[in-house]
């Protein structure tokens, strides 16, 4: 049996989906293979995933959210999350980003989520959150969420797991990842071979650790470790489906 994991916006979901994508995807499950999501997304916003592919008719195997920490079936039941317990971390890393083009900063657990805005009021009291699934935060310059990054790795690197896609960075548990994510998925299903595919540079660790491809709209720096490139998920299937 084969699973893919597939990255969402940018990748799947590039300008829409293609009819051709959505044919490959049910002609590689109807042999028997597994095919899903795996999203930086937290589980909120992993559920208008499941909405955006359920109306243009698509159905899939799992949706992995918040960067590897929570598993969903296709209908939106939970198979698994991690969670780890907030801290003085959270206000430190949040004081920091302040400092910088914060647009929002959102600390969630599940479907409850608390977030500070771009003028920096906090909306609810993080406090009210003992356990995250994952924190997420968003800035208007991407250089800004570059610094964010360096940050939080020379001074939180043992608190919590960080990832950028452009301005955007994501914050699941320490030590999990969208290839942790994978793996825990992929342990439900004996000698799987397991492929990837991704566009941004948080896809770039489950590209390589799965000898993954990347498709033509990816950027430079998630190309250059791909071992394969597709201009779309129909001509990766076709390829995988050969090879088989």
């Amino acid at each position: 049996m084969i699973i893919i994991a597939s990255d969402f916006d940018g990748t799947l979901n590039h300008h829409g989906i293609s009819e051709d994508d959505k044919k490959a995807i049910k002609k590689f499950r109807e042999a028997g293979n597994k095919f899903g999501i795996v999203t930086g997304r937290d589980l909120e916003m992993a559920t208008w995933v499941i909405y955006d592919l359920e109306k243009v008719g698509i159905e899939v195997d799992f949706v992995i959210c918040c960067t590897g920490g929570i598993i969903l079936s296709f209908d939106g039941e939970i198979i698994s999350a991690k969670k780890q317990k907030t801290g003085e971390y959270i206000n430190e890393i949040l004081n920091y980003a302040r400092t910088l083009s914060l647009g929002v900063f959102r600390v969630s657990n599940e479907m409850t989520t608390c977030y500070a805005d771009r003028k920096n009021r906090i909306k609810q009291d993080f406090s009210a959150i003992s356990e995250m699934t994952q924190a997420n935060a968003w800035f208007e310059k991407e250089e800004d969420a570059e610094k964010f990054l360096q940050y939080v790795i020379k001074n939180h690197k043992d608190d919590i797991s960080i990832f950028r896609n452009g301005g955007s960075i994501d914050m699941p548990p320490y030590g999990v990842s969208k290839v942790s994510g994978i793996y825990d998925y992929a342990s439900l299903y004996k000698d799987a071979k397991i492929y990837t595919v991704g566009d941004n540079l948080n896809d770039i660790p489950m590209i390589k650790e799965f000898e993954g491809y990347a498709v033509s709209n990816a950027k430079e720096e998630t190309k250059k470790v791909a071992k394969h490139q597709c201009d779309r998920i129909a001509d990766m299937i076709e390829e995988i489906m050969k090879e088989k």
